[in-house]
């Protein structure tokens, strides 16, 4: 039977992975989202939205960046709390109250980048269906393929959103669990 004392230790070190790994995946959905339509209605022939040309986007590509850099310095302390059998991730009750701090922060990142990210894509999804209809796209295929193209971009959006507010859901069972760690 597992000793209690690396139990909590354990149970945080694969909250931080589970949320590194969802971090990591919103991020790849993120950064490879684009639309590349190439047709004459366009001026040069082609259209092209990426990540980069949208400000929310970005900010969702930084804070899973952050975030799992943030991941990565957090788990070797969780496994030398295991390795040590301590309770307590840090040692002392000073630097477990400044990453309790430090989770806390991360949490709302994350739920922002999420939040903004889902909403941006819901708003300009709406929009988009309201500037091409489907009498419009019917019309001209062009229109269609961009349409079905702009829906793409935004669900992969949506699906890193997601995966961003998980991970936030993780880091927030990371701080319950260490301010139970510490309390006890």
């Amino acid at each position: 039977m597992a000793s209690s004392k690396i139990v909590l230790p354990s149970v945080i070190l694969a909250l931080r992975l589970v949320a590194m790994l969802l971090l990591a995946g919103s991020l790849a959905l993120i950064v490879t989202d684009k639309v590349d339509v190439r047709s004459d209605l366009f001026e040069g022939g082609r259209f092209v939205l990426k990540f980069k040309d949208i400000y929310t986007y970005r900010y969702v590509v930084a804070i899973a960046a952050i975030g799992c850099a943030y991941s990565l310095v957090q788990a070797p302390l969780a496994a030398v709390a295991i390795a040590t059998k301590k309770r307590v991730i840090g040692g002392t009750a000073n630097v477990a109250l400044f990453l309790i701090c430090a989770d806390v922060i991360f949490v709302i990142a994350f739920a922002t980048a999420a939040g903004a990210s889902y909403w941006f894509s819901t708003d300009a999804d709406r929009y988009v269906d309201e500037l091409y209809p489907d009498s419009l796209t019917k019309a001209n295929p062009d229109f269609k393929r961009l349409r079905q193209e702009l829906d793409m971009f935004f669900v992969r959006a949506s699906a890193a959103a997601l995966l961003m507010l998980l991970a936030a859901k993780c880091t927030a069972a990371v701080l319950v669990n260490s301010v139970y760690a510490l309390v006890k």
